[in-house]
C-alpha cells in the first residue's frame, strides 16, 4: 500500500514521531494513549519543572545563613506558582492582639488588613482551624478598582507560637484542592524548617558566648572565687579572735586599776563593726538552695546588704557612696543570687576606672510598673561611650545584659566626660509565666 501526502513541508519519518505521538500508561491492566497537546501532558511538564524549582530552593536555602535571605529566596520561588504582590511572615502573641514580622517592609495596606482581621476574629479562627484560607481584601480597593486576595497559611511551632504566612495576590480562582496551594504549603514548611534551624544555631551561639563570658569572668576572679568557697573557714578564724578580744575587754572593765571606760567602749564598738561586715559577707556568699529559686524579692534590702559589704573598700579608695532608695518598693520575681551578681558586675564595671576618689550614687524608684535602679558615678568610662551591647566584649557588661534579659528587663548605660557615667537597670513587675 502506498501513502501519498500532499503537504510534506513539515513531514517527519514515522519512527521519529512515535515517542511524541503516544504515551503508554498501565491503568487497570489496559494501555492508555495521551496526545502530545493534551492538558494532562502540559500539566505534567509544568509540575515537573515546579518540583525541580522546589528542590533547587531547598538546596539553595540550606546554603544561606540568615532567615531574611531564606525568606527572600522563598518569595522568588512563590512567584513561580502564582502572581504575588507582597509576602510576609507574621508571628502573633498569645492573645492574637499584636504581631511582628520577619521583615520590616510591610505595606500600609497589608498592615491595615492584618489589624482588621485580628479585630474581627478572623485571624484566631484561621489559626484554630490550622487550614489555609483565602480572604478577600474588602477594606481597601486598588486605584483601578481591582481587589487583592490574601492567602493565609497558619502554623504553630513547638513553642506554641502562632505564625501566619500572608501572600497577597490578584489570583482569586484558588480553592482548597488546588495544586498551587499544596505547592505553596509544602514550600512554606521547607522554609520554616530552615529558618528554625538557623534560629536554633543562633541560640546555640548565644549560649556558647554566655558560657565563654562566665568562664572568662571566673578565670579573672579566680582568687575571689576561691575566697568565696573558703568563706566559712575564714570567718571562723576571724570570729574566734574577735570573741577573745570582746571577752578580754569586758574582763578589763572589771579591773579596778583600769579606769578608761571610753577606750573599752571603742574596742567593743570596733569589734561589733567587724562582726557586722563578716555577717554581711557570709550572707552574700551563702549558697543555700533557696537562693536558686524565683521568689518575690525586695531589691532595696539586697542593695543595702551590698552597700554594707563594699563601703569599706570604697572609703579606702576615697569614694563617697550615697543611697537614695524609694520606700515601699514592690517586690520583683527573681533570685537573690541574680541581684548579687548584678551588683557585683555593676560595681566592677564602675570601678574599672584608674582614678582614685570620687562619688557613687545609687537610686531605686518605681515607675510605670517597673522597678528602676540607677547607678551614677563621677568617673568617665571611655569604653562605654559608644559601646554596642550586642557586640560588646566587656565581660561585666555582657553578664549584666544576660541577667536583665532573663528578667525581661532593660539595660541602659552612658558615659560623658562632664557628667560621668550612668547605668540603669529596669525590672518589670509583671513577667510572663514560665520565663
Amino acid at each position: 500500500m502506498k501513502v501519498i501526502k500532499q503537504n510534506t513541508l513539515a513531514y517527519e519519518s514515522f519512527h521519529k514521531s512515535l515517542p511524541f505521538l503516544t504515551k503508554t500508561n498501565s491503568v487497570g491492566g489496559s494501555n492508555r494513549f495521551i496526545n502530545l497537546n493534551s492538558n494532562e501532558f502540559i500539566d505534567d511538564k509544568k509540575y515537573s519543572k515546579i518540583f525541580k524549582q522546589i528542590l533547587e530552593f531547598e538546596k539553595r536555602s540550606n546554603e544561606l545563613q540568615t532567615a531574611e535571605q531564606v525568606f527572600r529566596q522563598f518569595e522568588i520561588l512563590l512567584k513561580c506558582f502564582i502572581p504575588v504582590k507582597e509576602i510576609n511572615l507574621f508571628t502573633f502573641d498569645e492573645k492574637f492582639k499584636t504581631f511582628s514580622s520577619l521583615t520590616q517592609n510591610i505595606s500600609e495596606r497589608t498592615r491595615y488588613f492584618t489589624n482588621s482581621i485580628i479585630s474581627k476574629g478572623i485571624l484566631e479562627e484561621i489559626l484554630n482551624s490550622g487550614k489555609p484560607k483565602i480572604v478577600m481584601d474588602s477594606f481597601v480597593n486598588n486605584i483601578d478598582g481591582s481587589r487583592l486576595y490574601y492567602l493565609l497559611f497558619p502554623i504553630h511551632d513547638e513553642n506554641r507560637n502562632a505564625k501566619i504566612l500572608s501572600v497577597s495576590t490578584p489570583k482569586a480562582d484558588l480553592d482548597d484542592s488546588s495544586m498551587e496551594l499544596s505547592l505553596i504549603h509544602a514550600s512554606f514548611l521547607i522554609m520554616l524548617t530552615r529558618i528554625d534551624l538557623l534560629r536554633k544555631d543562633q541560640e546555640l551561639k548565644k549560649v556558647y558566648n554566655e558560657l565563654q563570658a562566665y568562664q572568662s569572668k571566673l578565670a579573672n576572679d579566680y582568687k575571689l572565687s576561691a575566697i568565696g568557697e573558703l568563706t566559712s573557714g575564714i570567718v571562723e578564724e576571724i570570729l574566734s579572735p574577735l570573741q577573745i578580744i570582746s571577752s578580754t575587754t569586758e574582763f578589763l572593765r572589771g579591773e579596778e586599776k583600769y579606769f578608761d571606760e571610753e577606750a573599752l567602749d571603742n574596742i567593743i564598738l570596733q569589734v561589733k563593726k567587724v562582726k557586722s561586715i563578716i555577717n554581711n559577707l557570709v550572707k552574700f556568699a551563702d549558697t543555700n538552695d533557696v537562693h536558686y529559686k524565683d521568689q518575690p524579692i525586695n531589691i532595696n534590702e539586697l542593695i543595702n546588704e551590698f552597700y554594707n559589704l563594699t563601703i569599706s573598700s570604697l572609703k579606702n579608695d576615697n569614694y563617697e557612696c550615697i543611697l537614695d532608695l524609694e520606700d515601699n518598693l514592690p517586690a520583683i520575681l527573681t533570685q537573690p543570687n541574680y541581684i548579687n551578681q548584678l551588683m557585683t558586675n555593676v560595681y566592677s564595671l564602675m570601678r574599672a576606672s584608674a582614678s582614685v576618689g570620687g562619688g557613687i550614687f545609687i537610686q531605686s524608684k518605681y515607675r510605670d510598673e517597673k522597678v528602676i535602679v540607677r547607678f551614677l558615678t563621677t568617673d568617665f568610662l571611655e569604653h562605654l561611650k559608644n559601646e554596642n551591647i550586642k557586640q560588646t566584649k566587656d565581660t561585666n557588661l555582657r553578664i549584666i545584659n544576660n541577667i536583665m534579659v532573663k528578667h525581661e528587663g532593660e539595660l541602659f548605660f552612658d558615659s560623658d566626660k562632664t557628667k560621668g557615667t550612668v547605668i540603669i537597670l529596669s525590672f518589670p513587675i509583671k513577667r510572663k509565666i514560665g520565663k
